[in-house]
């Protein structure tokens, strides 16, 4: 933290603001208090970044009002010390976070009453799923729509509050119906990405990392902080936090996600029509090595395919291929990548270079 004002760029500067919204989101100790005045009184750019922050989370209703972002001036001790108590008090909620930061001005929003409000009800409840090689539209009562791609499951879950998706294995693309009265948060593996009014992507590669492509929008990554006893759907319901700081990322991003956001980059919209080829019952590769070349056409057939020597396993193949055609996928070995296979079973097919 200690380093924050160091960073100039303006990717770096909102990355910043974005963590620091995030950290009032979760509570700002004594000590972040003062670190974020002297932050935001550094710079301009500072001042209007974290206002741009600020107004995403107000998108997805972290907190419904923000009058405006002062420039800070350093409170006296006692002053900080009776804020923070009133800020412990209403429970670290994010108004109570901005009121710290409007302690010069005097913008302080006591949301002590959000404790007294009534737990949040489930209104709506439902697992959808595709078999091997099926796809799927699912449109919800808010209007959102959901892709879903071969062998896929989640769970969804819509409180008064809240849309919860629990993605629990496969690929789905969701087009996110606007209402910044309700966030719609999708949970896979350890992390939860949350949009309003927007689209992206998101399917599993391997444990519990997955690829996420924003193809509208932006949206917010999180590391959940699971416990055994309670569950993404449990905290919703009871509104105990189960997030740390997000990650901010923009249409025409991709980015692996593990914990942390691994190898994000931009992707041009050639890119993201060929990662989401599948909508259209197509896979596209460009190059990647046969094994994993099988290994997504694996997702959409029950058909099993056993390279028989290390040449083939590595063999670079590029081109477009249609779901569940493979007749086609083999032709094309055999005439484009001089491949050729044996079928030993009904579902096994052996796979060598030719001659």
């Amino acid at each position: 933290m200690n380093n924050i004002s160091q960073f100039s760029s303006k990717d770096e500067i909102q990355q910043q603001a974005c963590a620091w919204v995030s950290r009032i989101d979760r509570g700002l100790s004594l000590a972040e208090t003062k670190a974020l005045q002297r932050w935001v009184a550094s710079s301009s750019s500072h001042r209007k970044m974290l206002m741009q922050a600020a107004q995403l989370w107000d998108d997805m209703s972290v907190m419904n009002e923000l009058s405006g972002l002062f420039p800070l001036r350093e409170a006296q001790t006692q002053q900080v010390s009776r804020l923070h108590k009133l800020v412990k008090q209403a429970r670290w909620s994010i108004a109570a976070g901005f009121a710290l930061m409007a302690l010069g001005v005097g913008m302080i929003m006591d949301w002590a009453w959000f404790e007294q409000q009534p737990e949040a009800t489930i209104v709506m409840q439902q697992t959808v799923e595709t078999a091997i090689g099926e796809q799927k539209n699912v449109t919800l009562s808010d209007g959102s729509i959901i892709h879903l791609n071969t062998d896929t499951v989640l769970a969804v879950t819509y409180t008064d509050s809240q849309r919860l998706i629990d993605l629990i294995k496969g690929e789905a693309h969701f087009t996110v119906a606007h209402d910044k009265q309700r966030p719609f948060s999708v949970n896979a593996g350890h992390n939860s990405v949350t949009a309003v009014g927007t689209a992206f992507n998101m399917q599993y590669v391997e444990n519990e990392a997955f690829e996420l492509v924003v193809t509208e929008g932006r949206v917010l990554v999180k590391q959940n902080e699971h416990t055994e006893l309670q569950s993404g759907v449990q905290s919703l319901i009871s509104k105990k936090p189960v997030t740390t700081e997000g990650l901010l990322m923009f249409s025409g991003e991709k980015a692996m996600v593990q914990g942390a956001v691994k190898e994000k980059h931009n992707v041009s919209e050639n890119d993201i029509d060929e990662d989401l080829a599948w909508q259209q019952g197509m896979i596209v590769f460009k190059g990647e090595p046969l094994y994993k070349v099988l290994q997504e056409i694996g997702r959409y057939t029950p058909i099993q395919f056993k390279l028989m020597s290390e040449d083939v396993k590595n063999r670079r193949v590029a081109g477009f291929f249609k779901v569940g055609d493979i007749d086609g996928l083999l032709f094309a070995l055999k005439n484009s990548f001089q491949i050729e296979y044996t079928q030993e079973l009904d579902k096994v097919i052996e796979l060598r270079s030719a001659g």
